[in-house]
């Protein structure tokens, strides 16, 4: 029985020392969005986001039914495609649609970047995300490097532009990569606001 104890000591011990590994030498930050808990749509199961697999990370919340966050995926997909130094994430808050709404959008708009739940709104309160499409792009450590509008093509509700003459996402990433400072660090995002539930 005592050589039971050993081995199930053992384990626990190495699963604390793998995560310290994992930890090691992390920010707060990262520690704190390494924390939460959001349900993968495709493997049907909760994860967890890991923001030192490439040096940037991009959020976008995203509402299925949202008109704007349907028109942004193209745009999205092509930063993706850009940037091999780029995690993208599209984060659905809320109850408001079940797995099979945020399957069903994925599938209609061809979106090729992860699409995470977050039900309990824990993360989205965590980056301060109040509107739907808005991105947020974070370092490695989970510093906050840009917040707000993808572009400038949307001027207000129900008012477009042409096409966009400012793509303040895609700066945003060129210039870190750049190693220079972000020029816009936050630009207000227009859409539905995320709600509570």
């Amino acid at each position: 029985m005592w050589i039971k104890a050993l081995t199930i000591l053992y384990f626990t011990l190495a699963g604390y020392d793998m995560l310290g590994q994992v930890h090691e030498g992390a920010s707060h930050q990262f520690r704190a969005i390494a924390s939460f808990e959001l349900l993968d749509i495709n493997q049907q199961k909760n994860t967890r986001i890991n923001p030192d697999e490439k040096p940037l990370s991009l959020f976008l919340f995203l509402s299925p039914e949202c008109p704007l966050c349907q028109n942004y995926t193209l745009t999205i997909n092509g930063l993706q495609q850009k940037f091999n130094q780029l995690n993208v994430y599209g984060i659905i808050p809320g109850n408001a649609y079940t797995v099979e709404d945020a399957v069903n959008f994925q599938n209609k708009y061809h979106t090729r970047f992860k699409i995470l739940i977050d039900s309990k709104l824990k993360f989205t309160h965590y980056l301060k995300a109040t509107i739907t499409p808005q991105a947020i792009l974070l370092d490695s450590k989970g510093n906050l490097l840009y917040t707000g509008a993808i572009d400038d093509w949307v001027q207000g509700l129900g008012k477009k532009r042409t096409r966009a003459t400012r793509n303040y996402v895609q700066d945003a990433i060129e210039q870190t990569l750049q190693q220079t400072p972000v020029k816009v660090q936050k630009m207000k995002a227009f859409g539905c606001k995320i709600n509570d539930y």
